[in-house]
């Protein structure tokens, strides 16, 4: 989802970013996929952005209803609380057929057919690219159909080390974090976080709450702990 808080710039993940611009210029559907914190949602922002007003995000919610009541309170105002999926997806696909999008659907997990169906006639309707996000193939559920092409899929990699210190050193500033001893903190974000932009910022966020310091120091166990918690919500 797109989040709140402190921004961060794009770091790293430059091809990602290329190949991503390159889809929304030429109106083609692409899937990302990468764990939690992976930045997926950061480039999503960026697709969002670059797509200007035919750009529609959608975060995904596996009830095929309220999926559907989703996207008409965003397109059809006063026709969302009808009370059939048949009628709103009818309703739907008439409205984008008519005025084609460019649908960023983030966030999928376990999509079923009937998710599936109504995405397959806009995935082939003309002046329609539909970018979604998933932690992996089998997250995708149903709609692992629609991209099945591998050149259509942008796999998220682990920032290198040198993009990894640079967004920790930024997040010290977002955080206010100079109360704390740094040297130490540092190398057990890097070291945990593998390179995962989300979860150097969201520990990097926690460390900012007393209930994780013990003086300068960071209690790093239960931050940790409680980070990946936080991003697999």
């Amino acid at each position: 989802m797109l989040t709140k808080g402190p921004q961060f710039p794009l770091i790293g993940l430059s091809k990602e970013r290329e190949r991503l611009l390159a889809a929304v210029r030429k109106r083609e559907s692409a899937l990302l996929l990468g764990p939690a914190g992976s930045g997926k949602t950061k480039l999503l922002k960026l697709a969002l952005e670059s797509g200007g007003g035919s750009a529609l995000y959608v975060p995904y919610v596996p009830v095929p209803h309220e999926l559907l009541a989703s996207l008409a309170r965003a397109l059809l105002p006063g026709n969302a609380s009808l009370s059939t999926s048949v009628r709103l997806r009818g309703l739907l696909w008439n409205h984008l057929e008519a005025n084609p999008r460019l649908i960023l659907l983030d966030g999928v997990h376990g999509a079923s057919h009937r998710v599936y169906r109504f995405f397959q006639r806009l995935y082939y309707a003309p002046g329609t690219a539909i970018i979604a996000t998933a932690r992996d193939l089998p997250a995708l559920g149903a709609l692992r159909r629609l991209f099945w092409d591998p050149r259509h899929v942008i796999h998220l990699q682990p920032l290198a080390d040198a993009d990894a210190r640079r967004l920790f050193e930024l997040a010290v500033e977002a955080f206010h974090l100079h109360a704390v001893e740094l040297h130490e903190f540092r190398d057990q974000v890097l070291e945990s976080a593998k390179g995962n932009p989300g979860q150097i910022i969201e520990m990097c966020r926690l460390a900012g709450d007393p209930e994780y310091r013990s003086g300068r120091r960071v209690k790093f166990a239960p931050l940790r702990m409680d980070a990946m918690i936080r991003l697999a919500g």
